[in-house]
């Protein structure tokens, strides 16, 4: 199968693929295509078939579950060198959230078909995926304990000091309503703590999008102190 030349290189960067052995990334080598989504691309809803995974390389993607009136809660933010799509390649079923790509995206789709076997046979494959899903329940843990015992203010500054570590720049370029998605509040609430974030010093808005100012104090909020 021809593949791209660039592709081992590629995988050799991925995080969660550090303790798979040679001979698997030569395996995955063969099965990666790369490609390319705008911002704003849906790659899947809940319920279509796990037809594939998708390794980010670049960009950030959301999942999020939507309901029919159009209300969206955000799960996760997914960036470089993460999986999206590895509990369908796991357990067969179909997706578990939508995915939609935030910022223009570059990646690598392997196919389940591909993918299965990969699976069965390479422990240590099956292990990164198994610990990428562990990271996540535990995440989706953390999200839960957020909303039943941490207040809003201690929610939107820990929201944005995650969104500020996964961009390059450091900003927060997330529009409010995701911001609000994110923070398990409605965007007036989320509003009125941005500007009084901003009136303390502790955020700065431009035109690329929000600066944080104060990271140190923010952490502090956000684990309550």
């Amino acid at each position: 199968m021809a593949f791209h030349p660039d592709t081992r290189r590629l995988l050799d960067g991925v995080a969660f693929l550090a303790l798979v052995p040679a001979p698997a990334k030569e395996r995955l080598t063969g099965i990666a295509r790369p490609v390319h989504y705008p911002s704003g691309r849906t790659l899947f809803r809940r319920g279509d078939a796990g037809e594939g995974l998708l390794i980010v390389l670049d960009g950030l993607v959301r999942v999020h579950l939507s309901t029919a009136d159009g209300r969206e809660l955000s799960l996760a933010l997914v960036g470089r060198g993460e999986p999206i799509g590895e509990l369908a390649m796991v357990d067969g079923g179909p997706r578990s959230a939508d995915a939609t790509t935030f910022t223009p995206v570059s990646a690598l789709l392997m196919r389940h078909d591909d993918v299965a076997p990969l699976i069965a046979t390479d422990v240590a494959f099956a292990g990164a995926l198994l610990r990428t899903l562990a990271a996540r329940l535990r995440h989706s843990s953390d999200q839960v304990e957020a909303i039943g015992l941490h207040s809003l203010r201690q929610r939107l500054a820990a929201v944005l000091l995650r969104l500020a570590a996964v961009e390059p720049t450091g900003l927060v370029r997330l529009p409010q309503a995701q911001i609000a998605s994110l923070s398990a509040a409605t965007r007036p609430r989320v509003n009125h703590l941005l500007t009084e974030f901003r009136q303390q010093g502790l955020v700065e808005p431009s035109r690329a999008g929000l600066r944080l100012r104060d990271p140190a104090r923010l952490r502090g909020i956000a684990e309550g102190a």
